[in-house]
């Protein structure tokens, strides 16, 4: 019979080899370990360099491996014994390009331990590695499970956008899981047929206030009925044969023409794509793009013929295609759609559609979706990207104020709702310098950023900025503040704000005697800052009422010299105007910006009391009138539809005026 050390010297020795994670890796390596995704399905896990491995690239999954429960109690033994019990340790995390972060304490997302498979020690092991108090009986964070950890500076960066065949969806605080456990714990979301539909992602692990949340995306397979590819697929091929063979030519005259006054196409990613195959470009953009550069069709002195298409066709094919592409949101789809506002609008039109404002709850709800209304600067992602984000984001917000006033409707956004910061110049001259490989399809001076683009949009979300604040103050329905005398204080100050525009502007932006192509660019910068202040005194003047009129107390008797003076200076812009003018790009809000400004003139000349100021305001208003009479007659058709609404309402009012002052007629429909 064998002692004890006998026995023990009769078993074979049981050799435990120290393996690690995050090298290179050949088939059946035992002293590094297979990935979690290829350990559980039980194949080859091949490392050329680093993670990685060849079947986690190839599927977009995260590259790592989680650690076995004999290995997490024994961590648990450890730390027990550590002087720094509270520091959680994070499992190894390499990210494929479909990933975009490391994974948190606990299990990985990927990770192959089934709680249903474990003894209910592991079980408890696991929980209180989540959830648990230290063990020194120490107070948690107050900010969530476990401690955020900061961005490293030298961190691996990634990307929401170029995964294949994937969207990243924003998940915000009211989503599917509260976001401090899913920094503790996330898990893949796997079909019946074990494949994976979507993985939870974190971009930002939140800071030490307990409002700076961790943010998570949740990166979607894009899986789409048969019906639905069919469509897009459609809408894109009847696109292309629509344009054909004029399609790079549409793509030069879009960056020459409407580009610098709405800098919203990422302008390099966009031709690198479209040079590479504009297929994959999504057809929304691209016949965006078409639609909106086909007015510009003649003039580009090499084309001959005549526009081979109508531009309704083209935006027809780009609706049908963006109803789909909603379904999986891009930055592209995304930029389709703040473009698709600003088409031609139809020749019987007298005030704005209301399909206008439900565009621009589309597009809020895009951006939204795919995160644009969160702050990008500490993200672990592309610096080409969070520029971008900022950019966008803006843009859909200038979109949602202006297209707001156009019936006057409150804003979709919400002061709360957001807090990505104002773009700078750094934002806007990204991606906008074309490789030289790409030129082809620019003009030569499109080819480099062109500081007056930059500060012509800056200038453009500034005055927005401004007019929201009005609006916020002045035309609520539930107003705040809610007396009329602190809303009158706001309102003065923000009239502060516009002391010197014009002087202040960059010299690019100014409206000088010499018409050349950026001063056509700075009409309509002008005409919105116009079109601000006919709202900002409106609100100053308020309320506008008879009693109001007789009373030499009253705001709107106290603010009515200087709202004459400021528009006397619209007036004298608006005489400045020429044809040519009316052939650049202008947005489509700035038909609603000229009928703000035009009724503002009727809205002076109604309320004058005395005789020189009731002179001073008919004279702005004839000057006004003569002025659209004079630009109504041109040949070039979007012009005239452009100024159309406002020159209807001056005619209807000088044809019924005098009658309804005199009493004798009541304004019928």
């Amino acid at each position: 019979m064998l002692s004890g050390a006998d026995s023990a010297q009769g078993r074979p020795r049981k050799f435990t080899i120290q393996s690690q994670f995050g090298r290179a890796r050949l088939p059946r390596s035992r002293k590094n370990r297979p990935c979690d995704a290829c350990r559980r399905r039980k194949t080859a896990c091949v490392i050329p360099s680093e993670p990685p491995c060849l079947f986690c690239k190839s599927r977009g999954l995260t590259c790592k491996s989680s650690p076995t429960p004999d290995e997490i109690s024994s961590q648990q033994e450890s730390a027990a014994d550590n002087s720094s019990p509270s520091l959680a340790r994070r499992s190894v995390s390499h990210s494929s390009p479909a990933d975009t972060i490391q994974s948190s304490a606990g299990l990985s997302a990927a990770g192959d331990l089934s709680l249903e498979q474990q003894s209910s020690g592991s079980a408890a092991v696991v929980h209180q590695g989540l959830v648990g108090q230290n063990s020194d009986g120490l107070d948690q964070p107050s900010y969530g499970v476990s401690p955020p950890v900061p961005i490293l500076s030298n961190g691996p960066l990634h990307t929401l956008e170029d995964n294949f065949n994937r969207t990243a969806h924003s998940m915000g605080p009211s989503a599917e899981q509260d976001t401090y456990l899913l920094d503790a714990f996330r898990c893949l979301i796997i079909s019946e047929n074990d494949e994976i539909d979507a993985n939870i992602i974190q971009v930002y692990p939140g800071g030490p206030s307990a409002d700076d949340r961790p943010v998570h995306f949740l990166l979607l397979e894009n899986e789409n009925p048969d019906f639905t590819n069919e469509a897009k697929q459609s809408a894109s091929d009847g696109t292309e044969r629509l344009v054909w063979p004029y399609g790079e030519r549409l793509i030069r005259l879009y960056f020459k023409h409407v580009h610098p006054i709405y800098p919203v196409v990422t302008k390099g990613r966009f031709l690198a794509q479209y040079k590479s195959n504009r297929m994959k470009i999504p057809a929304s953009l691209r016949g965006a793009i078409y639609g909106l550069a086909c007015v510009f069709w003649d003039r580009d002195p090499t084309i001959k013929e005549a526009c081979p298409f109508q531009q309704h066709q083209c935006i027809d094919h780009a609706h049908e295609a963006l109803r789909r592409e909603h379904e999986n949101p891009t930055l592209f789809s995304l930029q389709a759609g703040l473009l698709l506002h600003h088409i031609t609008p139809p020749d019987v039109d007298s005030v704005e559609t209301p399909s206008m404002w439900t565009m621009t709850a589309q597009t809020t709800a895009c951006a939204q979706t795919i995160g644009l209304h969160q702050d990008p600067t500490r993200w672990s992602i592309e610096d080409w990207e969070k520029r971008v984000r900022k950019k966008l984001w803006w843009a859909v917000y200038a979109a949602d104020c202006w297209s707001a006033i156009c019936h006057g409707n409150p804003p979709h956004i919400s002061p709360t709702t957001f807090s990505t910061l104002p773009p700078d110049m750094d934002d806007i001259r990204a991606d906008e310098t074309v490789p030289e490989d790409l030129r082809y399809l620019v003009e030569p001076e499109d080819a480099v950023f062109q500081a007056s683009v930059g500060a012509r949009f800056l200038q453009f979300i500034n005055l927005t900025i401004v007019l929201r604040d009005v609006l916020d103050c002045a035309f609520q329905v539930r107003p705040n503040p809610s007396t009329l005398a602190d809303r009158t204080m706001q309102l003065v100050m923000m009239r502060d704000k516009f002391n010197d525009w014009h002087s202040l502007l960059p010299q690019c932006l100014a409206l000088g005697p010499e018409r050349g192509p950026d001063t056509i660019s700075n009409c309509p910068l002008h005409l919105t800052y116009y079109a601000t202040q006919a709202l900002l005194y409106r609100g100053l003047m308020y309320p506008a009422t008879r009693v109001a009129k007789a009373n030499p107390e009253s705001n709107l008797r106290k603010w009515f010299v200087s709202a004459l003076t400021e528009f006397r200076g619209f007036v004298d812009f608006f005489n400045s105007i020429t044809e040519e003018d009316l052939r650049g790009f202008w947005c489509r809000h700035a038909r609603s910006q000229f009928i703000l400004c035009g009724n503002f003139l009727i809205y002076l000349f109604l309320l004058a009391s005395d005789q020189t100021h009731i002179a001073a305001a008919y004279q702005l208003l004839q000057e006004f009138h003569q002025s659209l009479k004079r630009l109504g007659e041109t040949s070039h058709k979007p012009g005239r539809l452009l100024i159309r609404p406002a020159r209807l309402r001056l005619d209807s009012f000088f044809r019924q005026a005098a009658t309804i002052l005199r009493g004798s007629e009541a304004p019928v429909i």
